[in-house]
């Protein structure tokens, strides 16, 4: 089985266009959290948003991008693989080399529906 591992900086690209596709009406800022100093370090992406869709939707859709899970009731990180299929039918595994990412967007309680919108014809 291929490995295909993607690097922190093109995840960021992957990681805003998957939104940008998902929330078209929605202005997302997706950077790295911190500046690498070694390959060693530890990834994180901030995701921010001050409009439109709610937490869990945002983490739905960058869910598949994370290295590490990590349970809030034991403390226990633990690596994720993903895979997909190549355009042969192969199955290959896919490493996005960011370990997490944070999602930094509205109150649910302010939460409207315009993020179900569908895009407007110009």
């Amino acid at each position: 089985m291929d490995t295909h591992i993607i690097s922190a900086q093109r995840a960021v690209g992957i990681i805003a266009t998957a939104l940008a596709e998902a929330f078209p009406y929605t202005d997302f800022a997706v950077r790295l959290e911190d500046p690498l100093l070694s390959s060693a370090d530890i990834r994180g992406v901030d995701v921010v948003w001050s409009s439109g869709p709610g937490r869990e939707q945002v983490e739905d859709i960058l869910d598949q991008y994370q290295s590490v899970s990590w349970d809030p009731l034991t403390g226990v990180l633990s690596s994720r693989t993903h895979y997909n299929v190549s355009k042969n039918g192969d199955l290959i595994r896919v490493m996005y080399n960011i370990d997490y990412i944070f999602c930094d967007g509205p109150d649910e309680s302010t939460i409207t529906e315009k993020s179900d919108r569908k895009p407007r014809a110009c």
